[in-house]
């Protein structure tokens, strides 16, 4: 970890001749000049975004209070002091009186490249099925396989490793209204993977959730992910995915493209259970160009982030996609969503009375599922048939214990 101060004399690195003057400390300049040279060996494209930041400064771009930059508490000379967070970096400015801009410190991870290819930072990956088992093979320049109708999965965190995401994204990927399991199975998919102990989003980080692209744990991996997707826009029919929380990656990705007038259109955007705002998503993917399924998002029963905004978020795309969604349906649609919500109701009675039955029992452990589900059968088998007591029960292993269920789901 390199790490640098600012002393009192400049060197000016960027729109010396045009544009805002981006200057900076004597320090921090060999920390600098050690990501230039890690951008130019062309497998480094966590260094290559961060130099791009610093060119764009230059020309005005980036001063804004976007998720790009971080505003700081400390003003120097009457100056703004802000912070911009980057991969692999902490990069410390100073907006001039001059309409320049000044980097005062600068904190750089050298090895980062490193830490991406282990998995201990976001990173992306090729996916494939071999022999039953999911496989992660690491992509260094952050590309996607350049094919046709690629499908690139965007995973949650609070996964052991890329391949353990690989594993639980497959099944989840397929739910996609024009993806397939087969699909999944045979061709494989590019994975985003966003390292974490924790998952993304849902009631317990409700306020990052509904104000995702607030949510400065995922600039980093967003970063990356909008340039892989910048990288992707000339490959025709990419279906991007994301299974629960990588929704927030996702929506802070497309919200960096839109901000820079990107347009993608033709690629596809799906969201599988998202735990942070989908209405935000929307706004981005329409602000892109890409195409929305009518079921634009699946969500589980009791996702309450994920399902609280589906009037707002269907209102807004039939404001912006009137010419492919019709009125009619945007109010079929609706409706088919003030029936669900009996749904949810029900759904969390049965959970509350199955919780209630096997008090003491651990249901994050999958060795529970049995006595479990034995006791959830005994609750709603009166006056039910052997067919309503399975669904039941899948559905409540489904909630409960999502990603042990779609792993049993994907072998089959």
């Amino acid at each position: 970890m390199l790490s640098n101060s600012a002393p009192a004399q400049d060197v000016v690195i960027a729109g010396q001749h045009s544009g805002k003057p981006v200057k900076i400390t004597p320090t921090a300049k060999p920390v600098y000049d050690q990501l230039v040279k890690l951008a130019r060996d062309g497998n480094n494209y966590w260094a290559e975004i961060t130099v791009k930041a610093i060119n764009e400064l230059a020309a005005g771009r980036l001063h804004q209070s976007n998720i790009f930059v971080k505003p700081g508490a400390v003003h120097r000379n009457g100056t703004e002091e802000f912070v911009m967070i980057l991969p692999g970096c902490k990069v410390t400015c100073e907006k001039l009186d001059a309409d320049g801009f000044k980097i005062l410190h600068f904190e750089a991870d050298i090895n980062y490249g490193e830490l991406i290819e282990s998995g201990k930072k976001p990173g992306l990956y090729k996916a494939s099925k071999v022999n039953d088992i999911w496989q992660a093979e690491f992509r260094e320049n952050g590309l996607i396989e350049h094919k046709e109708d690629r499908l690139v999965a965007i995973s949650d965190s609070g996964y052991d490793s890329p391949m353990s995401a690989a594993d639980v994204a497959a099944p989840r990927i397929g739910e996609a209204p024009h993806v397939g399991g087969l699909r999944v199975n045979t061709k494989g998919f590019d994975l985003h993977f966003t390292p974490g102990e924790k998952c993304i989003g849902g009631l317990k980080n409700y306020r990052n959730a509904i104000r995702v692209n607030q949510y400065t744990e995922l600039h980093e991996s967003a970063l990356l992910l909008a340039r892989t997707m910048y990288d992707a826009k000339k490959v025709e029919g990419v279906t991007w995915v994301s299974e629960d929380g990588g929704s927030g990656v996702l929506t802070q990705a497309m919200t960096i493209l839109a901000s820079q007038g990107v347009q993608l259109p033709g690629h596809v955007v799906f969201m599988f259970n998202p735990t942070t705002s989908p209405n935000t998503a929307v706004k981005a993917a329409h602000s892109l160009g890409v195409l929305l399924d009518r079921k634009f998002i699946k969500t589980r029963p009791i996702n309450i982030v994920g399902n609280r905004e589906h009037l707002e978020m269907n209102w807004n795309r039939w404001k912006s996609e009137n010419d492919r969604l019709t009125a009619l349906q945007a109010g079929v649609d609706a409706f088919a969503y003030g029936k669900s919500l009996q749904g949810i109701i029900m759904t969390g009675a049965t959970i509350a009375a199955g919780v209630a039955g096997v008090a003491g029992v651990s249901l994050t452990a999958p060795a529970a599922l049995t006595t479990f589900l034995t006791v959830i059968g005994g609750a709603v088998a009166a006056g039910k048939g052997a067919g309503t007591v399975a669904i039941v029960g899948n559905d409540l292993v489904r909630t409960l214990l999502p990603k042990h269920h779609d792993k049993l789901k994907g072998k089959f």
